[in-house]
């Protein structure tokens, strides 16, 4: 008799438990299905102890007035995230009187941080040295850095980067870099300055069209380098872009597009050389499943006119290292034109999470990855050939955290006698080779 009372309390009990689980489910689409619509009534931010709340309430594409739906707080979370300022975000609709209090949470990443630097690259060989990063400059989103490094080559640089300075989302991005150093890929002493500047906007979605202003004196101490006889050239470069980016999130994509076309005109009017540059940009990230992404990259740039005649030996591209072919050393292929291809599966060990070190909340992840690069360098459009393309693979980890987006340490292989190859990077590797030093 026991036993069967027993048995019967455990059925009431799954009964129970069972008809509380399917009513929360029924409540939760009910909720979301009936918030759908609603007007909202307030925007409460929370948790921002840098950010000005214009900021925040800038980037939101749900706006008092206007009807709730879940897409827009979908796309309010994706720009949030994209500010790269929050180590987390969390946006609950709140019903009361017949209407919508959209509850948006945000922990902040620590915003300021000095920096002792060691720098391994192909380009400049090991440097080290200190300087300054923001990414929340007097909290508005504002990135800044400051940097001067000694060693095998003495580099300067000035990074600033403003994603919005008008409610028509105009933003800019200006660097400024002073190069002393061995010129590794094409030998010989360079003393460089570069100024770039980029104004862009957005022309709805996830469109943006753009334009670019850069300027480049070139010093050599070896003659055919440059185009000019005094060995010094000063190179004034226009040009117009126009992107597409559709990514889930910029922190760790898992799904979605990263695309860009430019064209420039390098000298010409002002400067000594004077040929055309196109570029095609493509990034695609692909979810396989929970944790698994493959993410797939293709560059392309071709440039009109002659090398040594319309085009300076300089303004020529080495592929091969860390940002280009990994497996292969630098200058493994040079020429005006290039194509790099690099298809990557990853997976996240640990997803980005926020941790606090030393009073500082940062958000983190790790990340493995295997990868495959392929590409050519070239000059004469007959060497265009699958079989003078150079290809590399190799695995590697990374590190999700602030300031540098993604910390790289690949182990590549595939140039003939040469073993493996150890590559330590920073950033997305499709944004580097973009950026890297010609």
């Amino acid at each position: 008799m026991l036993s069967l009372r027993r048995e019967i309390r455990k059925k009431i009990v799954v009964i129970i438990l069972a008809l509380s689980f399917a009513s929360a489910v029924l409540q939760a689409s009910q909720t979301s299905e009936t918030l759908n619509g609603k007007i909202i009534k307030d925007i409460k931010i929370t948790g921002n102890r840098y950010t000005k709340e214009y900021v925040i309430k800038r980037e939101l594409t749900s706006k008092i007035g206007q009807p709730y739906t879940e897409e827009n707080v979908q796309q309010d979370y994706r720009n949030l995230d994209n500010l790269g300022i929050f180590s987390d975000v969390t946006i609950q609709p709140i019903e009361e009187n017949d209407g919508i209090v959209l509850n948006i949470h945000v922990i902040e990443t620590f915003p300021y941080i000095p920096t002792i630097t060691i720098k391994i690259s192909d380009e400049d060989g090991i440097q080290y040295g200190a300087g300054f990063k923001t990414i929340n400059l007097g909290g508005r989103a504002i990135f800044f850095k400051g940097l001067v490094l000694l060693g095998d080559a003495k580099n300067i640089q000035f990074e600033l980067r403003n994603p919005w300075i008008s409610g028509t989302r105009l933003g800019y991005y200006a660097e400024f870099y002073h190069r002393n150093r061995q010129n590794t890929l094409f030998d010989y002493k360079e003393i460089a300055d570069e100024l770039y500047f980029t104004l862009s906007t957005s022309i709805g979605g996830d469109s943006r069209l753009g334009g670019r202003v850069f300027f480049q004196g070139i010093e050599s101490d070896t003659p055919g380098i440059t185009l000019s006889g005094d060995d010094l050239d000063n190179v004034l470069t226009l040009g117009l872009f126009l992107g597409y980016d559709s990514r889930d999130l910029w922190s760790n994509p898992t799904s979605g597009w990263w695309n860009e076309v430019e064209i420039l005109k390098v000298g010409g009017l002002v400067g000594d050389s004077d040929f055309w540059r196109l570029t095609f940009d493509i990034g695609y990230f692909i979810p396989v499943a929970n944790r698994h992404t493959l993410a797939v990259f293709s560059l392309l740039t071709v440039t009109s006119g002659m090398v040594g005649e319309d085009v300076a030996v300089w303004q020529q591209y080495g592929l091969g290292g860390t940002n280009s072919i990994r497996g292969w050393e630098l200058g493994s292929r040079t020429g005006k034109n290039q194509f790099i291809n690099t298809i990557e599966y990853r997976y996240n060990v640990v997803k980005p999470q926020v941790i606090e070190l030393f009073g500082l909340t940062l958000d983190v992840g790790i990340q493995i990855a295997a990868f495959t690069d392929f590409g050519h360098a070239w000059n004469d459009p007959n060497d265009f050939k699958w079989d003078n393309f150079i290809k590399g693979y190799g695995i590697g980890v990374r590190l999700l955290v602030p300031f540098v987006d993604i910390a790289r340490f690949d182990v590549g292989w595939g140039q003939p006698g040469m073993g493996i190859r150890f590559h330590l990077g920073s950033f997305e590797k499709s944004y580097r080779q973009r950026k890297r030093v010609r």
